[in-house]
């Protein structure tokens, strides 16, 4: 499956391939190529319109998408 990625501090946004999705395969994305500078990473996610959340620090800093 694809994930579209998308921070909104520095505008950055970016596709991944994921084999499996669960919050640490979520969070190594973002940690890499996300350039944030916290590890506190918490995820909502609505399976029926397979878009997601990102939080960090309890502020909402992102969003993501699974196609």
């Amino acid at each position: 499956m694809i994930i579209n990625f998308k921070i909104f501090k520095n505008k950055e946004t970016w596709n991944s391939t994921i084999h499996q999705l669960n919050s640490d395969v979520l969070a190594r994305h973002i940690l890499v190529k996300g350039n944030i500078d916290s590890t506190d990473l918490n995820f909502s996610f609505c399976e029926a319109s397979g878009k997601g959340r990102i939080i960090s620090n309890d502020s909402f800093i992102g969003e993501f998408s699974v196609f």
